[in-house]
C-alpha cells in the first residue's frame, strides 16, 4: 500500500489489492493488534472510504492507545476526511508520544497544515525536516510556497519535484490514488495551488 500510495507500484490495483488480503489475514490472526487495523485502515483511506478508515484507526488505537505510527496516519486521514484541525492535534499528539519520530511523520503535519490553510506554518515544518526529500513532500511544499504568495520557492520545489518524479504533472499527483481526498474542496484547494506552482499539467 505504501507502493500504491506514492506511486511506485507498477500495478496500483493490485498492490492495493494485495494490501487488502494481508490486512484482513492480520486481523483474523490478531484482532487485538493494532497495525492489522492500521494496515485496514489504510487501504480504506487509499480507496476513499474515509468512514471505515477512521473506525479502523479508532479500533487500532483501542487496542493500543500510545502507538504513535497509528496516531500519525489517523491524523492525515481525518485531513482527508475534511477535517485538518483535528488532524493536526492528532499529529502533533503523535511526535509526543515519539520524541525520536521520523522525518515522515513532520512531512505528514506539513501536508496537513496545508491542507488546513496554515502556509506558514506547513512551509517551516517541510523546512525542519533533516533527511526527507520525497517527492510528496515537496509536491506539498510546492502547494503551501504557492498559497502563501512565494511563487520563486514554489517554482524551485516544482523543479525538485520534478528530479524525484520526472513523470510528475498535475493531473497524476491531484489523481484520487495519489491525493485521496475525501472532501472536494480540499482536492480543488491542493489542486489550485500546484497549478499557481507551476507544477506541468
Amino acid at each position: 500500500m505504501v507502493d500504491a500510495s506514492y506511486g511506485w507500484a507498477e500495478d496500483h490495483d493490485a498492490a492495493m489489492e494485495k494490501g487488502r488480503e494481508w490486512a484482513v489475514k492480520a486481523i483474523v490472526a490478531d484482532d487485538a493488534d493494532s497495525w492489522a487495523h492500521w494496515a485496514f485502515a489504510g487501504y480504506h483511506v487509499l480507496t476513499l472510504n474515509h468512514g471505515v478508515a477512521l473506525e479502523a484507526y479508532r479500533t487500532a488505537l483501542a487496542c493500543n492507545p500510545n502507538d504513535a505510527e497509528v496516531m500519525t496516519d489517523f491524523a492525515l486521514c481525518l485531513s482527508y476526511a475534511g477535517r485538518a484541525e483535528e488532524g493536526i492535534e492528532k499529529a502533533l499528539k503523535a511526535m509526543r508520544l515519539n520524541p525520536h519520530h521520523h522525518d515522515w511523520y513532520k512531512s505528514q503535519l506539513g501536508q496537513i497544515y496545508f491542507d488546513a490553510r496554515q502556509y506558514d506554518k506547513a512551509i517551516a515544518t517541510f523546512a525542519n525536516l533533516r533527511t526527507l526529500d520525497s517527492a510528496i513532500m515537496r509536491v506539498y511544499q510546492a502547494a503551501s510556497f504557492a498559497a502563501a504568495g512565494n511563487l520563486p520557492q514554489a517554482q524551485k520545489s516544482v523543479q525538485r519535484v520534478l528530479d524525484l518524479d520526472p513523470g510528475a504533472s498535475l493531473q497524476k499527483w491531484t489523481d484520487p490514488k495519489l491525493a485521496p481526498y475525501g472532501d472536494a474542496s480540499y482536492l480543488e484547494h491542493f489542486r489550485q495551488a500546484l497549478a499557481k506552482a507551476g507544477l506541468p499539467g
